[in-house]
């Protein structure tokens, strides 16, 4: 793996951290939920995908 990959895989890991919380704190529902994953996966384009 290189190390774009890595930083990648982290801020990735870290904006679906803040998702949950924000989801949370917000009252999203799952389809809001999951469209902004979706939109996450393409504009970070992870190699590693986290469970969330």
């Amino acid at each position: 793996m290189t190390n774009t990959q890595v930083v990648d895989n982290l801020m990735f890991v870290a904006a679906l951290q803040q998702l949950v919380q924000l989801a949370a704190a917000k009252g999203m529902t799952e389809p809001e939920i999951e469209k902004v994953k979706k939109d996450l996966e393409r504009r970070l384009r992870p190699t590693i995908i986290a469970p969330c």
